[in-house]
């Protein structure tokens, strides 16, 4: 599951942090037990569970269980919310498209259902916190697909809409996480045009809603950790980020989703024998490359060849290389990965002339 550091898109990725994205893609419910005991009591342990798989990566056991949810709540936007966020993870984990229909379809099931439950009810806290999300993964969706207008309007809305649901109580921290990712990104992005009106710097604003996420939320801890690592590696917190990456990675051994930025973090450290160690770790667990998981497998093993080629070790920077260009790769992957395969190519040429240059 690449994640792509650009600020442009970080924004719409930290939305969702399941993954993100917690989501990641690791989507939340909220904090009170009050509230969680009267609005969740018959489905709180299937969301937990399916929440649980999708962070394993067993998508097949969190989709059954958020089918559950909407079987027994089929008016009600959390099963359709969170399936759409597991179909999500799933896309992003395998580098494909393969279930947007029904990632789509979830979601503006989930968009419908809150929209009317707010007709009804202004002040329906829940209501508006699904709304938020959903926009908020629908904004990452396209977001990442380079639709930046549409995505970032769709991130817009889902700004309203959570910031309605913490008016309503401000000790409803799990709608932190989306905030805080909102007020961070924003503000990386309009950072060379802070001096405007209206263009304010709200970094150190959105890190502490993440951190107030992180100690006070009931099940968006992780998603706020996840937004944090990968705004310390923005911030070049390389320590830090590893630090907190290393121990999510081990509460969650079973899924790639902290290996990225631990790699991504000593990569951009310029510790390439570490970097060159995380990226292994990422094709051991990513297996056998079929057509969905080229794209992932290719970035990897480009980082390894680049980070050989800065070790002065021409020969294993050249086997990366050919490696990579050895795939057989249908139309579509070929087009996706075209930069990538340049830079490839580009690389193996500076091996082959420091060869020549040695003899």
């Amino acid at each position: 599951m690449r994640v792509l550091t650009k600020p442009i898109l970080l924004i719409f990725i930290s939305f969702l942090l399941m993954h993100t994205q917690f989501l990641f893609y690791i989507h939340s419910i909220s904090a009170q037990n009050n509230q969680k005991n009267s609005e969740f009591q018959d489905i709180e342990q299937l969301i937990l569970d399916g929440i649980d798989a999708t962070i394993k990566e067993d998508y097949d056991l969190a989709q059954l269980n958020f089918n559950q949810i909407i079987f027994q709540r089929p008016e009600d936007p959390a099963g359709y919310f969170f399936l759409g966020s597991s179909y999500q993870m799933q896309m992003t984990d395998y580098a494909s498209a393969f279930k947007r229909r029904d990632f789509f379809k979830n979601m503006r099931k989930s968009i419908e259902l809150a929209e009317k439950r707010i007709e009804k009810d202004e002040a329906d806290i829940w209501a508006h916190f699904y709304l938020g999300n959903s926009y908020g993964a629908l904004a990452i969706y396209e977001g990442k697909r380079g639709r930046l207008w549409k995505g970032f309007k769709y991130a817009l809305k889902a700004k309203s809409a959570l910031k309605k649901a913490v008016k309503l109580d401000s000790t409803f921290y799990d709608c932190y996480v989306g905030l805080g990712s909102y007020h961070y990104w924003t503000s990386v992005i309009t950072k060379p045009i802070h001096f405007l009106p209206f263009f304010k710097d709200e970094r150190k604003r959105g890190i502490e809603e993440l951190k107030i996420a992180g100690e006070k939320s009931i099940y968006s801890k992780e998603a706020a950790n996840y937004g944090l690592i990968w705004i310390y590696i923005e911030e070049k917190h390389f320590g830090k980020a590893i630090k907190l990456a290393e121990k999510m990675d081990k509460k969650y051994p079973q899924t790639k989703l902290f290996l990225w930025p631990i790699a991504e973090a000593y990569y951009l450290k310029k510790d390439w024998v570490n970097s060159i160690y995380y990226y292994q770790k990422l094709i051991e667990k990513i297996g056998n490359p079929d057509k969905s998981r080229y794209i992932n497998t290719i970035e990897c093993r480009y980082r390894i060849a680049k980070s050989y080629f800065k070790l002065q070790k021409k020969k294993e920077c050249k086997d990366e290389c050919e490696r990579i260009l050895s795939y057989r790769l249908d139309k579509d992957i070929e087009k996706r990965l075209k930069d990538q395969l340049k830079k490839t190519k580009d690389l193996l040429k500076k091996c082959l002339s420091l060869d020549a240059y040695a003899k």
